[in-house]
């Protein structure tokens, strides 16, 4: 291993257990386990039917809860990492160690935190349900953890984007809080509204681009194709599928979210080097 490589993995593995060790990490993986599990038994309690569901009901039931607590989670733990870190940072950018290699090493040790608690999460709740439900459609479940934790990474990316651009921790939040809005929350209603405005043009030409530029979005799209029930596409997925394929449809969003990740990712190193700590 390269003198470069063993700094970046030592500083990941100090940034791995530093987020480890938060409560609120620990309470993010029993929360997980308990959607599931929750979700799973009680999702046909209002008709009066109690008792553990299979995966695909469970994977769907998830499915929104996830894309709304995944992204605020992995951004407010990216953001809190870089910015206003009081004196760790600093002591850390004053040893004989790359600028790149701290924001990288941290970086990844995010991103195993993160990915950890969410794989325990998701693991201890399957495993339950599998046992008491069966493992049918297991494979929609697996993709809506994979894919989670891949939103996961992308939030964490674009956090320390943030929290390298405006190193106040407040605004930094601020921020990100205000990012985490305007994907998760009002987005919906702007694509909805540039449908109205532009009526005339064909519908795939303002949701295909607005799906691409909205990885919440197009997550929970991807979900729906890897659970493959055709009768719950709605706008969006069906003109993803309809254009490429559910195969196609799938690498090409995985592909959109890995450039997705990348780009924050690289803006943030370049600031992160430049900017005076």
């Amino acid at each position: 291993m390269s003198g470069s490589m063993r700094r970046v993995t030592l500083i990941a593995g100090e940034e791995y257990r530093r987020a480890l060790e938060t409560r609120w990490l620990f309470g993010f993986t029993l929360l997980f386990a308990a959607l599931v599990l929750g979700l799973s038994y009680f999702g046909l309690a209002q008709g009066r039917e109690v008792g553990f569901q299979g995966f695909a009901r469970t994977t769907l039931s998830l499915m929104n809860l996830v894309l709304l607590i995944v992204p605020l989670c992995a951004l407010l733990l990216g953001v809190t990492s870089i910015a206003g870190g009081g004196d760790t940072l600093p002591l850390l950018l004053a040893q004989p160690v790359a600028r790149t290699e701290v924001l990288t090493g941290k970086y990844l040790g995010l991103c195993g935190a993160l990915t950890v608690a969410q794989a325990l999460g998701f693991g201890a709740g399957g495993v339950v349900v599998s046992l008491n439900a069966g493992p049918d459609q297991l494979p929609g479940f697996i993709a809506l953890a994979a894919l989670s934790a891949a939103l996961g990474w992308l939030h964490l990316a674009a956090a320390v984007c943030i929290g390298a651009l405006w190193p106040e921790r407040l605004r930094a939040v601020s921020i990100a809080l205000l990012l985490w809005l305007v994907l998760v929350v009002a987005y919906d209603l702007l694509v909805l509204g540039a449908t109205t405005l532009l009526s005339g043009l064909p519908l795939q030409t303002v949701l295909f681009p607005a799906l691409l530029l909205n990885p919440v979005d197009l997550a929970r799209v991807l979900i729906t194709i890897a659970v493959g029930s055709g009768a719950l596409f709605g706008p969006t997925s069906a003109v993803l599928v309809k254009m490429f394929g559910p195969g196609g449809g799938v690498l090409l969003g995985v592909a959109v979210l890995t450039v997705e990740t990348a780009i924050p990712l690289f803006v943030a190193l370049r600031v992160f080097r430049r900017r005076d700590w």
